[in-house]
């Protein structure tokens, strides 16, 4: 009996085999449960580090795209810019061309401004004034002359028309074209001075400098003393012209003196102009009966 008590106490303190394959087992189960679970936690991280690299990739290809079109638009800028600044330096080079080829033939009248006297400057009749007057007398009186000769034909020809000159204005282009046409062109300038006389005032005027031809009177008279030395500057710098002006307005008989001199002391051009000045004086002034 205490043998059978003793195997009793001593069995049931010590596990049999299927408790302990049971144990056994189900310790196996909670390792792989727990294996399990790490390996799904491991995959999710991984689908979540897979999902953060995929939007960091797409961010990345919607960066690159937006570069690229920057780039492009950045090009496309650049070319832009550098035709634009082509055009802008073929401009600047062909305007420079144009003023340098203008210049080098201007063969025009340029007036100017006179030198008058203070009291006269006082009262409004200063030198651009005057220049301005002499300059509106000089067209009208072009106008008024019927010629069938170019005006570019003449030595001094007025095709680029008359300006007045007005100094001391600053540095401009206008003074870069007067420059180049001084220094290239032919042009023609006219000078002069109004002072006081004994009785009354006179008026010089000159051409490039030359000897000038002088007209007086009465300060009451000064409108007809500038039209006289505006006649002198026309007779001095368009002889043909002048004369033809001089025919246009009825003066024949001071016309046909200055063709002939013409003849006889003018260029090739101009006493073949003044043969044909003389031929229309002559027909002008025969009777219309006349055989």
């Amino acid at each position: 009996m205490a043998d059978e008590r003793a195997d009793s106490e001593s069995g049931g303190a010590a596990p049999s085999g299927a408790a302990a394959f049971a144990a056994l087992a189900y310790a196996s189960r909670e390792k792989a449960d727990a294996f399990l679970e790490e390996q799904t936690r491991l995959a999710r991280e991984q689908a979540d580090v897979a999902r953060l690299q995929a939007e960091d990739l797409r961010r990345e290809d919607r960066l690159r795209h937006w570069s690229l079109i920057v780039r492009h638009i950045s090009d496309v800028v650049k070319v832009t810019f550098e035709i634009a600044l082509a055009l802008v330096v073929v401009g600047i080079v062909a305007g420079l061309s144009a003023i340098i080829w203008t210049a080098a033939h201007d063969d025009s009248l340029v007036i100017e401004a006179f030198s008058v006297p203070p009291d006269l400057a006082i009262r409004g009749l200063t030198g651009q004034a005057m220049a301005a007057q002499l300059q509106d007398k000089l067209a009208s009186m072009q106008i008024a002359t019927n010629s069938g000769r170019a005006a570019k034909s003449y030595a001094n020809s007025w095709d680029n028309g008359i300006k007045v000159m007005i100094p001391d204005t600053g540095i401009s282009v206008g003074d870069l074209y007067r420059t180049l046409a001084g220094w290239l062109g032919h042009q023609t300038h006219i000078t002069g001075e109004v002072y006081r006389t004994q009785t009354g005032i006179a008026i010089t005027s000159r051409s490039n400098g030359a000897g000038g031809a002088t007209v007086a009177g009465s300060e009451a008279d000064f409108d007809t003393l500038l039209q006289k030395s505006a006649e002198a500057i026309y007779q001095h710098t368009q002889p043909y012209r002048y004369a033809v002006y001089l025919a246009s307005i009825g003066e024949m008989k001071k016309a046909l003196p200055l063709y002939g001199a013409l003849v006889e002391n003018g260029d090739r051009e101009d006493q073949v102009w003044a043969h044909m000045g003389i031929s229309s004086a002559y027909e002008l002034s025969r009777p219309f009966d006349a055989p």
